[in-house]
Parts: C-alpha cells; sequence; structure tokens
C-alpha cells in the first residue's frame, strides 16, 4: 500500500503532496528526509531507485530534472512502484504536454484532480489516459517545453502557433500543398479534455537504443538493439488504425516472414516482440501489419529487439604512445560511422585513469579531412578532466557522419611508475553517449499508417531516433 506521492523540484521545492493514505508522518518531514538522502548520495556517487530510511520505503525517478517520489510504511513489491511511477509519469506527460516544474505548478489543480482518480485508498486504480478523460474537467494550461518562467512559456508558445498559422496561410497563398516537416515540439502539446475539437495528428516515433562492447581493437564483442515504436494520438475517438512496416521485415516470433528489403539489402530478423494491448494481431498474418485502436495521449504500440550483427555507429580505438622515458599518452580515437548527411548530437566520452596518473593534461582535435557540409573544420569538442576522480569528460555537440576526433591525456609518470609498466588493460571503461536523429541502424521503417472504414487519413509526423543505451570500450 502506497502512503504518499511526492513531486519534488530540483530545487527541493515540494510541488505536488498527495497523502494516499491517512496514516504516517507529514509529507514535509517525509520530503526533507528524501532530500537530505538523496544529496548525500549524490555527493558520494549514484542515488539508488529504492532505499529504505527511518522505517520509510523511498522509491522515485527523475524526469526532466523533476523527483517523482513513493513512500510506504508496508512491504510493497518494488518493481509495481516503479511500474506505476512510468506509467504515472506518462499519464501526466499526456495531460500536460511537457513534464517540467512550471507546467506542474500552472497545472496543480489538474494533477491533483487525476492522483484522486488513480488512488483509492493507497491503491492504484487505473493509468489510463483514455479512461481517466471521463472524470476529469479541469482544463490543462500549455506551456511551453523550454519554459523556465510562465511569461517565457506562453510566450514561446504563442511565437509557435503563430509560426504554424502563418506558414499555412503561406501555403495556401501559394498552393505549395501540406507542410513537410513541423517542429519537435509540436508533439509536446496536452490532450484535449471533453468536446474539444481535435485535429486528427498523430505522431510516430521509431527509437533504437543500442547496447555495444568494443575491444581494444575497435571490433564489435557484444551488441543488440532493442527498439520501440511510441505513438502519441490526438484524435477524435478511438479510430481503428493500421500501421505497416517495410517488406523485408521478419519477425520470427510471430511467424512473419520477409522477402528482403526495399534498399536491396537482406532480410531484417526482429527476435522479440512486445505488442501493446490495443493491437489486434491475427495468427497466421505473413505481412508486419498491426491493426489498432489508438487511445489518446502516448503509447507504445510495440517493442523490439534485434540481436543479428549490426556495424556500429561510432567507433573508439585506444592507443597508448610513450613519450621519453618519463611521459605516456592515452589515446582515444573515435570515428562517426554512420552516413555523411547525418550528424549526432549531444555526443561524450567519458573514461578513467589509472590512480598512478597524477600529472596530466587533456587536449582535443579533429583529423583534417573532418568538415562539415560547409566545408568547415568540425569542433573537437572540449574535454574537462576531474583530478578528484581521475576521470576525463569529453563533451561533442556536434559529431557529423564520417568525421575522425581524438581525444589525448598526456600523463607524466612518476620516478616510481615505468613506462614499460603501462598497459591498456589499466585503463578504466570507455562510455560513450550519443543520439542520431532521422537514423536507425536496423533499416526499419514505417511503410504505412492509415485509418480504416473510409475514414479521412490522419496527419501523420514520423520521426527515427537512435540513441546509445549502453556503449562502452572495454581493454582487457
Amino acid at each position: 500500500m502506497i502512503q504518499e506521492f511526492l513531486v519534488i523540484s530540483p530545487r527541493g521545492d515540494t510541488l505536488i503532496t498527495k497523502k494516499v493514505v491517512s496514516a504516517g508522518i507529514s509529507q514535509r518531514s517525509t520530503a526533507d528526509l528524501f532530500l537530505r538522502h538523496v544529496n548525500k548520495e549524490r555527493a558520494e556517487g549514484s542515488v539508488p531507485p529504492i532505499f529504505l530510511l527511518e522505517g520509510i520505503t523511498f522509491c522515485h525517478q527523475q524526469h526532466n530534472q523533476l523527483y517523482f517520489v513513493f513512500t510506504a510504511t508496508k512491504n510493497v513489491q518494488a518493481a509495481t512502484l516503479v511500474e506505476l511511477l512510468q506509467r504515472l509519469s506518462r499519464v501526466f506527460k499526456d495531460y500536460l504536454g511537457v513534464l517540467t516544474e512550471e507546467s506542474v505548478r500552472r497545472n496543480f489543480l489538474l494533477l491533483y484532480e487525476l492522483l484522486d482518480e488513480v488512488f483509492d485508498c493507497g491503491c492504484p486504480q487505473g493509468t489510463s489516459t483514455e479512461l481517466l478523460k471521463a472524470y476529469v474537467y479541469n482544463e490543462p494550461v500549455a506551456v511551453g517545453s523550454g519554459s523556465g518562467t510562465a511569461k517565457a512559456g506562453s510566450s514561446m508558445g504563442m511565437m509557435g502557433e503563430k509560426l504554424d498559422k502563418l506558414s499555412l496561410v503561406l501555403a495556401d497563398k501559394v498552393q505549395i500543398g501540406e507542410k513537410k516537416t513541423m517542429a519537435s515540439a509540436a508533439a509536446n502539446k496536452p490532450i484535449t479534455v471533453g468536446t474539444e475539437r481535435k485535429d486528427n495528428t498523430v505522431f510516430v516515433d521509431v527509437f533504437e537504443k543500442l547496447t555495444v562492447v568494443l575491444d581494444r581493437h575497435g571490433t564489435v564483442a557484444h551488441s543488440y538493439i532493442n527498439g520501440s515504436i511510441v505513438l502519441k494520438s490526438f484524435m477524435t475517438g478511438s479510430p481503428e488504425m493500421r500501421l505497416g512496416l517495410s517488406d523485408g521485415v521478419s519477425i520470427s516470433s510471430l511467424g512473419v516472414t520477409g522477402s528482403g528489403m526495399s534498399d536491396g539489402r537482406a532480410t531484417l530478423t526482429i527476435d522479440d516482440v512486445n505488442l501493446h494491448e490495443c493491437v489486434r494481431w491475427q495468427e497466421g498474418s505473413k505481412t508486419p501489419t498491426f491493426t489498432f485502436f489508438a487511445p489518446d495521449g502516448e503509447f507504445t504500440l510495440l517493442k523490439y529487439r534485434i540481436r543479428s550483427t549490426f556495424r556500429p555507429p561510432i567507433t573508439v580505438q585506444p592507443i597508448l604512445e610513450t613519450q621519453g622515458t618519463n611521459g605516456l599518452d592515452y589515446v582515444l580515437r573515435l570515428r562517426a560511422e554512420f552516413p555523411s548527411d547525418k550528424v549526432a548530437t549531444n555526443a561524450s566520452v567519458v573514461f578513467q585513469l589509472p590512480a598512478w596518473a597524477t600529472s596530466v593534461s587533456v587536449e582535443t582535435a579533429a583529423s583534417p579531412h573532418s568538415l562539415d557540409s560547409k566545408g568547415v573544420q568540425i569542433s573537437a569538442g572540449r574535454a574537462d578532466l576531474d583530478r578528484k576522480t581521475q576521470t576525463v569528460t569529453w563533451l561533442i555537440p556536434k559529431l557529423p557522419g564520417g568525421s575522425e576526433l581524438i581525444v589525448r591525456a598526456k600523463i607524466v609518470l612518476s620516478s616510481a611508475h615505468h613506462t614499460a609498466e603501462s598497459d591498456l588493460s589499466q585503463f578504466g571503461i570507455v562510455r560513450v553517449n550519443f543520439e542520431l536523429p532521422m537514423h536507425v541502424l536496423s533499416g526499419l521503417q514505417i511503410k504505412s499508417l492509415d485509418f480504416l472504414h473510409g475514414v479521412k487519413p490522419p496527419n501523420k509526423w514520423i520521426r527515427y531516433v537512435t540513441r546509445a543505451q549502453s556503449y562502452v570500450g572495454r581493454w582487457t
């Protein structure tokens, strides 16, 4: 049984306090106890998602720097709390559009109304966005995704609406047809409550998260892909829809066999598939086509896993270079193996140096042929050394395909340590993080997305994103 639900800002302000059962300590003392422990654990390292403190079980997740916290004084299954936090945050995001401190502050009445319907005496009753609409009457207040204040959020939202209206007007005047692109923030609007008219728009995101282990030669020792197709629906009612994947997709668990990809590549084999409960799959179907009734809000239509080998989008190769009798250079050569018309964003490389590397300086450089689309030398980013933990963090804002960058850690050895005693196995794990928009490694494509029974086709916007989930290099 859950005792309390809290939403806490990064500064420590308690934005939402919901005591779902009457017994227990006050919300204020619970929030203070949680924050003191989290700050202490963060100073020492990472914060566990579930911990026991003074007889109270805390389970928390972080969304856009906001802490979503459950407390319980009795024995509660941990997996249930984690799943419920994820579902609750998804419901909040559906109704608010974006999960930020400003959106929570401006819609606190709506959130309390949702919590009253979700919980009954500490037990969850339902977390379906579609079902909760029948019991919710407060209208959401839209807030911009990048707003830091109410004024900034409202001005950004108004400007975005004006730009969208202006583009439609211009399209009508010059007869250029429908818009081919839409700002990514367009999917961050709240769902409508009540009988307000909708625009029959659906956003489709194909996410692929990579798990890759590289060896010291830059080759792949272990890899697989976890993918998902996420839909966010802004349609009237729950129309029956059909989504089709590219013809070359083979799904072994469903008995679907492909005949080769449209670009000439071999059949894409998907090993495991997990379908949403709204999907109506017909046994014996030989094509990767899924029929479903789309509920309001955001939901994951299907999840999949691919174990077949693939070319890693980024390779990292370590090099040890001896500099005289007391000098050693630890070099990491990073190469973007994806197409040159794609650009990875928010790339970072984090690695740890040995304890004996006491005198270190770090520098970055780009190869001469690493140019952007305008023929300008790309930036090699910035590398910082935390001397307390011997950790180097290399940040690369933009990484075009085909580029090659290096980071060099220059180590001056002490008299007690010789260069001959150094080996790559003494250096820690290298962790790589990045996001690659409009590109998926598997080649999976959305072939079609249509309404059934003669209903007008929806306005559909499709996005492909590849992200690093666990992308590491081990030099053992």
